[in-house]
């Protein structure tokens, strides 16, 4: 609704206001610009439009930092977001945009106070979703729950809500429940790592489906190399099917995200070990050093340490 009011805003400017012509037409593809590259131009004219309101130039820079942070540069964002909140507070697209890039970053005690604030104002799905994420990263699954019902309230298909939904009752123990919302969240977007891992889980520790299991890992791979829990899904399973060497390549990729995860520093060591490297025990023994349990861990999924 604040963007409709602004574009109004901008053809009376563009009618009445003594500037040149194209200032005011900048100002205007601030917010109908289709590509990112362009709409970074527009809104940078149109926040340092002195003839704007504050409210209104605070709208072009979060409309900037929306525009960066799909080309890439979320240190701009970031930037952008920081400086239309302190022009005007009561942004909520800003607020979002600042909860999310924190919430993705891992700051989760600072990506809140924005999130609560957003949804004071606007009351978005979103918004309720990222909280959402931050409450499950926390453990606190009950409350996740709600704040993702609340989200699909809002958009009854929102993939994001219904996969944390899905973790959610997972660690609540409704296995049911978790499949339903796993399900839903793939058919609403068959792209979204976090629900086709999500379920590759599942099916792996309730053993059933692996073969859905592996489609899951190597989609939620596809689509996002870094997410480390698809890595692993896949990893566990090409252990299970004796694919040595591809399984040591998923551990590889887990690892370089996360260096200290014992799941992958465990099951590469398997893999070094069943493919005959006998340094692979070093891995083993230092994923231990982090879970002491973690060889129980990998009897559960089915796999053969030695």
């Amino acid at each position: 609704m604040r963007k409709v009011w602004l574009a109004g805003v901008f053809s009376a400017l563009a009618l009445a206001a003594c500037d040149p012509p194209e200032v005011v037409d900048d100002s205007a593809r601030c917010l109908s610009a289709t590509e990112a590259e362009a709409k970074i131009e527009a809104c940078t004219v149109a926040a340092q439009n002195a003839a704007l309101t504050p409210e209104q130039r605070s709208i072009a820079l979060s409309t900037r930092g929306d525009a960066n942070d799909e080309a890439g540069d979320v240190t701009a964002a970031l930037r952008d977001y920081a400086s239309a909140i302190e022009l005007d507070g009561a942004n909520p697209a800003a607020l979002l945009g600042r909860g999310r890039i924190l919430l993705a970053s891992g700051q989760l005690d600072a990506a809140e106070p924005a999130l609560r604030r957003a949804i004071e104002l606007d009351q978005s799905g979103r918004a309720h979703e990222l909280l959402g994420q931050i409450l499950l990263r926390r453990g606190e699954f009950s409350e996740a729950i709600t704040l993702f019902n609340t989200a699909l309230d809002h958009e009854p298909r929102s993939a994001p809500a219904l996969a944390g939904r899905a973790r959610a009752k997972q660690r609540l123990g409704d296995l049911d429940g978790a499949a339903n919302d796993f399900d839903q969240a793939i058919r609403a977007d068959g792209n979204l790592a976090e629900a086709r891992a999500g379920r590759c889980w599942l099916d792996l520790n309730q053993e059933r489906q692996y073969d859905r299991a592996r489609q899951d890992a190597d989609a939620a791979v596809t689509a996002n190399p870094n997410y480390v829990e698809g890595q692993l899904c896949r990893g566990v399973l090409q252990l299970r099917e004796g694919q040595w060497a591809d399984a040591k390549t998923s551990f590889d990729a887990a690892l370089a995200v996360e260096s200290g995860n014992p799941i992958a520093l465990f099951g590469r060591g398997v893999a070094r070990r069943r493919s005959g490297d006998n340094q692979g025990t070093q891995d083993m023994n230092l994923a231990r050093d982090f879970d002491s349990h973690i060889g129980e861990q990998f009897d559960d999924f089915g796999v053969r340490t030695y």
